[in-house]
């Protein structure tokens, strides 16, 4: 029973069986994995940290709880401060668009990063299923302002990439990297050797004529960023806004239209 309350939705046994390729002892063992994961990591309290609880709300929250969620809240606030990562829009399934701009990285606390990740896909997640009921994302990678000076240590791209092929398998539509600059190169070299070849086939490299045309076919460009082909100046990204003001199933400036 604990257990059941741990699993992301009911789709996810069969998520990781897909990703096994239909290895039932394999894809039992990453479940359990993932739901020891989910409950060491906090998932359900990172997801709720920003949440507000109105007077006429049922449940009772702990002045430990609250604290833990005051606690984690400023965490993530402080690692978003320079809107590194965060959800804007959806592609023209419904599927949430996730923007990462490595160029705006503000910290090298590897923990921290982590959690913040973890925030934003889980947000992610439920502003698709809010929006068209899918289960995958979009991730937008930008390089605007990239040095080899913010590229992530080692230890934190691995981290990254256990999180996101041991836990979150068949979350990830498609991963747009747009632009890269030559730097980029020699870090992408290196990391795609951690990357496994399910993943490699779902990233899109984004330049010139061909990137372009991927970019319109996949999304509306008069509502994405210009890092994704966006055609129109969106309004600027506030963090404050987006996570304290914002339903956690609502992307950046939904709630606006």
């Amino acid at each position: 029973p604990h257990e059941h309350t741990l699993l992301a939705d009911d789709n996810m046994p069969l998520r990781h069986y897909r990703a096994e390729k239909g290895n039932l002892k394999e894809a039992i063992r990453k479940i359990k994995c993932t739901l020891k994961w989910r409950d060491e990591f906090d998932v359900e309290d990172i997801k709720r940290c920003f949440d507000k609880i109105n007077d006429d709300d049922d449940e009772i929250i702990s002045p430990e709880k609250q604290k833990k969620f005051n606690n984690l809240a400023n965490i993530i606030a402080r690692e978003n401060e320079t809107g590194k990562i965060y959800c804007r829009g959806y592609d023209k399934c419904g599927r949430a668009i996730l923007y990462l701009t490595p160029g705006k990285e503000n910290s090298n606390d590897e923990y921290n990063n982590m959690r913040h990740l973890v925030y934003h896909l889980e947000r992610a997640i439920a502003c698709t299923r809010a929006k068209s009921g899918r289960e995958k994302v979009c991730i937008v990678i930008g390089y605007q302002g990239f040095k080899l000076t913010n590229a992530p240590p080692m230890s934190t791209v691995k981290h990254t990439l256990t999180i996101l092929h041991g836990h979150y398998p068949e979350r990830m539509y498609r991963a747009y990297i747009c632009d890269p600059p030559f730097v980029f190169r020699s870090f992408w070299s290196v990391i795609k050797m951690f990357v496994d070849p399910a993943t490699l086939e779902k990233i899109a490299f984004c330049t010139g004529k061909e990137g372009k045309m991927l970019l319109e076919r996949d999304f509306d460009t008069s509502t994405t960023e210009r890092q994704a082909g966006g055609t129109r100046k969106l309004r600027e990204f506030c963090s404050r806004e987006f996570l304290f003001d914002t339903p956690f199933e609502c992307t950046f400036d939904e709630k606006q239209k």
